[in-house]
C-alpha cells in the first residue's frame, strides 16, 4: 500500500459500528472479540465505503445496489501514485492540477476523493446512464461542481470526440473492465485453479463494469489508438490493469505506439493487487519510479511450523474440536500479551493472525524456571536480567505499530487429529520467533 494511504492503519470497525447504524447492521462479532465484516457481502462494502467517505473526506455518497463497490484503500493508492508521478513530470510553479476519468463509474469516485483531497479539477466520462445519473448527484449533492464535470459520451470512444482538445491535461486515468464478455471468466495460469469471476470484495456489479468484448487488454488497446491522437493535450496517460499477464502484451503495444516513456507500479492493498501503467508521448518527460513506491515483495517466507494434536492427548482438556483447539491457543497467545486479528471460520479450519508490539515469548522457559525457584525459596523476586534477543532491531524500532506479525491456522486433518500451524509473516526472529512462541503453547497446552 502507498506510503501515505490513510488506511495503511485499517480503520476501527468498532468504531464505525458505533457511529454509523448503518454500517452496524453488517458488524459482526467475531472469537476474538474484534468487530468484522463479511468483504464478500457487496452490502456490507457498500455501507463500508459510504461511511468512511462521510467520515474521512465529508462526502456523502449512495452508491446503487448493482453497480461496482469502490473499495478506498484502492482508489486511493491510484489517485497517490499520479500525484507522485506528476509531482516529477510537472513543473512546480504550476499549480492548477486537470485530468481526465474515462468510465468514471456509479459515484464518480477517484475525482471527488482528488477534488476533495488535492483541489484537482476534473472531466469524468461515463456511458452508462445510471453511472452517469448517480454521479452527476453525488457532484451537486458535494457541491464540487467548480472541481468536476461529468459529461455522457457514447461507448463506440474513450477519449477521442469527448474532450475538449484545445485544453492542456495533465493525467487521464482509467478503471477498465478486466475481462472478456465472450468468455466471461478471469485468466488463469491453471484450469485446476480457476479465479473467481470478479473481486471477492464488492462483488455486485453491472455486466458492463466487468467485462468488455476482447477483455482489458483489447480495450486498453484502443485506449492506446486513441491517446496516440490526442498526445499535444495530454501529458501523461494511465490506466489500471487486473491481471499480471495483460502487463506484457500491453507494454509491447505502448512501444509499436512510440510512446516515449513508462512506468509501471503495484497498488497491493490487503489480499487483492492491482497494477498501473502510466505513459507519455512527451520526450521531454521521464516516468521515472517515484521514490516512494513501495512494491510489494514475492519472496517466501519459512517454512510454517506444524503440531500435531492427538484426541487422546487432548482428552482431559475437554472437547475435542477445532473451536476449542483455537480458544485455548487464543487465551495463550494472549497470555504473551498478543493482539488478536482477523478471524477466518470454517467447521474443520479456523485461522487468526496474531500480532506483538513486543517481544513476550523469547527465553519463557527460562523465566519460568527463575520464577518457581524464587517462589519455592521465598524471595523476592528481582527483575529479570533482559535477554539479548529482546533487544529490537533498528527495524522494530522504527516501526512503532508492531514487533512480530503471524498466522495461527487449526485444522482437523481427521478425526483423531487436529493439526496447529504457526506461520510468521513479519517482524521478530522469524521462524526462531515461532519456534519458541509454538514451545510455550505446547507447553503450557499440556502441563500437569
Amino acid at each position: 500500500m502507498h506510503p501515505r494511504n490513510p488506511y495503511r492503519i485499517p480503520p476501527d470497525f468498532k468504531e464505525l459500528a458505533l457511529k454509523f447504524p448503518e454500517f452496524r447492521k453488517h458488524a459482526k462479532q467475531k472469537l476474538s472479540g474484534k468487530i468484522e465484516i463479511d468483504f464478500k457481502d457487496a452490502a456490507a462494502v457498500r455501507a463500508l465505503s459510504t461511511v468512511l467517505l462521510k467520515r474521512d473526506f465529508n462526502l456523502e455518497v449512495e452508491l446503487p445496489p448493482d453497480r461496482l463497490v469502490p473499495t478506498l484503500p484502492l482508489r486511493i493508492n491510484y489517485l497517490l501514485w499520479v500525484e507522485d508521478l506528476l509531482q516529477s513530470a510537472k513543473p512546480a510553479t504550476e499549480q492548477l492540477v486537470h485530468g481526465i476519468d474515462i468510465g468514471t463509474g456509479a459515484c464518480c469516485i477517484y475525482p471527488i476523493l482528488a477534488a476533495r483531497m488535492k483541489g484537482w479539477h476534473f472531466t469524468a466520462t461515463e456511458t452508462d446512464e445510471v453511472n452517469f445519473k448517480c454521479s452527476v448527484d453525488t457532484v451537486e449533492r458535494n457541491c464540487l461542481q467548480t472541481h468536476v464535470t461529468v459529461i455522457k459520451v457514447p461507448a463506440e470512444s474513450m477519449l477521442r470526440g469527448n474532450i475538449d482538445t484545445t485544453k492542456q491535461y495533465d493525467f487521464t486515468m482509467c478503471n477498465p473492465p478486466f475481462f472478456d464478455s465472450d468468455s466471461f471468466g478471469p485468466k488463469s495460469r491453471s484450469e485446476k485453479r480457476p479465479l473467481p469471476m470478479c473481486p471477492k470484495s464488492g462483488g455486485s456489479a453491472s455486466a458492463t463494469e466487468i467485462a468488455v468484448k476482447g477483455g482489458e487488454v483489447k480495450f486498453i488497446e484502443n485506449l492506446i489508438k486513441e491517446c496516440h491522437d490526442l498526445k499535444l493535450c495530454v501529458r501523461l496517460f494511465t490506466t489500471m490493469v487486473g491481471h499480471k499477464s495483460s502487463l506484457v502484451p500491453i507494454k509491447a503495444l505502448l512501444k509499436e505506439a512510440g510512446a516515449c516513456s513508462l512506468n509501471e507500479t503495484e497498488f497491493c492493498q490487503g489480499r487483492t493487487t492491482r497494477w498501473g501503467l502510466a505513459w507519455t508521448f512527451c520526450d521531454n518527460i521521464v516516468l521515472a519510479n517515484p521514490p516512494q513506491s513501495q512494491r510489494k515483495t514475492h519472496a517466501k517466507g519459512p517454512p510454517p511450523l506444524n503440531y500435531s494434536i492427538s484426541r487422546e492427548r487432548w482428552s482431559s482438556k475437554g472437547e475435542f474440536s477445532v473451536a476449542c483447539v483455537l480458544l485455548k491457543s487464543v487465551e495463550l497467545l494472549n497470555s504473551l500479551k498478543m493482539e488478536i486479528r482477523k478471524v477466518k471460520e470454517k467447521k474443520d479450519r479456523k485461522a487468526v493472525e496474531f500480532i506483538a508490539k513486543e517481544n513476550t515469548w523469547s527465553n519463557q522457559r527460562r523465566r519460568q524456571r527463575e520464577e518457581k525457584r524464587i517462589a519455592n525459596q521465598g524471595f523476592e523476586q528481582p527483575e529479570l536480567k533482559k535477554a539479548k534477543i529482546d533487544a529490537a532491531t533498528p527495524e522494530q524500532q522504527n516501526n512503532h505499530k508492531f514487533c512480530l506479525k503471524g498466522l495461527m491456522l487449526v485444522e482437523e486433518t481427521d478425526e483423531n487429529f487436529i493439526s496447529l500451524q504457526l506461520q510468521w509473516i513479519e517482524g521478530g526472529l522469524g521462524r526462531e520467533s515461532m519456534n519458541q512462541i509454538l514451545q510455550y503453547m505446547k507447553n503450557h497446552l499440556f502441563e500437569k
